[in-house]
This record gives structure tokens, C-alpha cells and sequence, in this order.
């Protein structure tokens, strides 16, 4: 098991040097497939005393006048983010950023501002200080999937991990 990021996740499998990846990258290259596993929407993490914290639902507009932070832009989930915004015409005035999702985590903890990132980058359960909460107008999302080169037999120990991972994403598959 290898923990890269996306873009040179999707050079291992390319490669060879992994059997398969899970990402959310790489369904164009005309030699790799991608099997879509879910939709990962990107969200509002806050701490829960923040103003926006209580809000079922924000806009993007409604993130303009806080301290913002998101994951450096030479980052894959960031390309995608400000791509996604630029289509509708949003942008947004980062005031940190930086290179791991946690560290956005922990700068949102420590009440330094608010971060957008993908909701499976959130802490799991009831979180003491921290509060997901969905963006819309648009709504941004990230297809998740496994990720692996078209020609080539998975060895059955990759087969079976890969099995498990489509059954516990896609139940109804």
C-alpha cells in the first residue's frame, strides 16, 4: 500500500508500480480504467461556534468574507476546486494554504478560519470542535474510484482487496 498524492498516484498505476489506486484522477487516460466507487463532495469545515456552523446549507458567496483556508493550489483536489469555480464564475480569496488536508483541519481547530475540502477528508463521527457543512450553488464534488492499467490481470490478492472495495462502496452493484 502506497499513500501518494493523486497525480503521482495515477503515475504508479500507469507504471506498474501498484496494481491499483483509488483516486479520483486518471479516468481520461485512454490505457487506464476507472471503476466510479462514489461522489465525494467538497465541504465547509468549521469549528462549531462559527458563524456558519448552524447553516443546514452555504454558498460560496457566503465564504467570501472569511479567513479561508484550502490545500496549496499545485494540489490535484484544489485544481479541481477552482476549476469547478471558475465555471460558474466563483472565486475565492484564500488567505492560507497548504500542502496536507490535515493541516487545514488543525488551523480550523485552532480558529484560524474556515476550510473547503472533500467531505471524506473530514473526521468520521461527532466531532467536539469541528462541523461539516455542504456547499452549494454549485454543489463540487470529486468521483472517487479505483484506478487500474486496462491490460493487465490483477494478482488475487489485489482482485480480492478490489472486490471488497466496490462491494462496501457500491452495495447495489
Amino acid at each position: 500500500i502506497m499513500d501518494l498524492p493523486a497525480t503521482q498516484g495515477v503515475q504508479a498505476v500507469a507504471r506498474g508500480e501498484v496494481e491499483f489506486g483509488i483516486n479520483f484522477m486518471g479516468n481520461t487516460d485512454p490505457d487506464l480504467d476507472f471503476i466510479r466507487l462514489i461522489e465525494d463532495p467538497f465541504v465547509l469545515a468549521a469549528r462549531k461556534d462559527h458563524r456558519l456552523a448552524s447553516e443546514p446549507v452555504v454558498t460560496w458567496a457566503d465564504l467570501q468574507r472569511c479567513p479561508l483556508i484550502s490545500v496549496h493550489r499545485s494540489s490535484a483536489n484544489r485544481t479541481l476546486l477552482d476549476s469547478a469555480l471558475a465555471k460558474s464564475n466563483q472565486n475565492l480569496p484564500w488567505t492560507y494554504e497548504v500542502t496536507h488536508l490535515s493541516t487545514s483541519l488543525g488551523l480550523v481547530e485552532a480558529g484560524l478560519g474556515i476550510a473547503v475540502l472533500p467531505r471524506l477528508a473530514m473526521p468520521q463521527g461527532d466531532h467536539p470542535f469541528l462541523a461539516a457543512i455542504p456547499i452549494g450553488q454549485p454543489e463540487v464534488t470529486r468521483t472517487i474510484g479505483i484506478l487500474k492499467r486496462r491490460s493487465v490481470t490483477l494478482s488475487p490478492a489485489a482482485e480480492r482487496f478490489m472486490k471488497m472495495l466496490i462491494g462496501t462502496w457500491q452495495p447495489e452493484a
